[in-house]
C-alpha cells in the first residue's frame, strides 16, 4: 500500500507539474503524508520536481517572454532556501500537515473569486522579491516554493504563459539549489535512492503528457485545473490531521 499511495502521487503531481509548472510539491505530498514522514517526503519531493521539470521542457513550445520577469523572485528564493532547510530538521509532521492543508483550503477558493487588487497588479520588483524570499523558505521546507509565488501572479493578472514562465523557472531553480543544500545538510541519505528510481519511472510520462495539454486548454481551465487540485489536496491534509487527533 505504501508504494501504490507512494507511485499514485508520483503520477498526479508530474502531470499537474507539466501542466502549470509548479504544484509538484503540494500535490504529492497530499498523497505521501499518509504514508511518509516529511523528512524523508521533503527531499524525494524536490529531487521529483526537478526530474518532472527537465522531462516537460522537451514538450513545450517555444515562445519570447521578458527573462527578467523572473530575476527578482529567484535572487531572493535562493536567500531563503537556507532558512527552509533548517525549518525542516524541527517541524513536526502533523503541524506540517494543518498548516498546508488550511493555507490551500483558505486560498484557492479566494484566488477562483478572481480579486482585482490594484496595489498589487501595480508592484514591482521589490515586492516580487519578497515573495520569492518567502517562496525560497517554503522550498527548502519541502519543496513548496511555487505555492505564494503561484497566488501572487494569479493577484497580479499576468497572462498564463507569463505565469507559467515565472512558476517553472522559479521553482526549478530554487528547487535544485535546496537540493543541494539538502546534500551539504545530510538529509539525502541512501535510504532514498529506491525510491528515486521509482520516481524517475513514475513522473517522465505524466509530466510530458501534462506540458503537451497546457496549449491545449484556456486562461480560465488553467485557473480552475489549478485551483481545484491544491483545494482538494489542502482538504485531505485538513482530514488526515483530523484523523490522527
Amino acid at each position: 500500500m505504501t508504494w501504490l499511495v507512494f507511485i499514485l502521487g508520483a503520477m498526479v503531481a508530474g502531470f499537474v507539474q507539466g501542466l502549470t509548472g509548479f504544484a509538484f510539491a503540494l500535490i504529492a505530498m497530499s498523497f505521501w503524508v499518509w504514508v511518509l514522514a516529511p523528512q524523508l517526503a521533503a527531499p524525494l519531493v524536490v529531487f521529483a520536481s526537478v526530474w518532472s521539470h527537465l522531462i516537460s521542457l522537451k514538450s513545450e513550445s517555444s515562445f519570447q517572454i521578458n527573462k527578467n520577469l523572473i530575476a527578482p523572485y529567484v535572487l531572493a528564493g535562493i536567500l531563503g532556501v537556507p532558512l527552509g532547510t533548517y525549518l525542516l530538521e524541527i517541524i513536526q509532521a502533523d503541524m506540517f500537515k494543518l498548516m498546508l492543508g488550511i493555507f490551500l483550503v483558505l486560498w484557492c477558493p479566494l484566488m477562483l473569486l478572481n480579486p482585482q487588487i490594484r496595489s498589487i497588479q501595480s508592484s514591482g520588483r521589490y515586492a516580487d522579491s519578497c515573495i520569492g524570499f518567502i517562496g525560497g523558505i517554503l522550498g527548502g521546507l519541502g519543496g513548496f516554493c511555487g505555492s505564494l509565488p503561484s497566488a501572487w501572479v494569479m493577484l497580479k493578472n499576468l497572462p498564463k504563459e507569463q505565469q507559467r514562465f515565472i512558476l517553472r523557472h522559479f521553482n526549478f531553480a530554487i528547487q535544485v539549489f535546496t537540493l543541494f543544500s539538502y546534500l551539504l545538510r545530510g538529509n539525502l541519505s541512501l535510504q532514498h535512492l529506491p525510491y528515486m528510481g521509482i520516481l524517475i519511472l513514475s513522473v517522465s510520462l505524466p509530466a510530458m503528457l501534462g506540458a503537451r495539454l497546457f496549449y491545449k486548454i484556456s486562461e480560465r481551465q488553467f485557473k480552475q485545473i489549478v485551483l481545484g487540485l491544491l483545494f482538494s489536496s489542502g482538504c485531505f491534509l485538513c482530514i488526515s490531521y483530523l484523523l490522527n487527533q
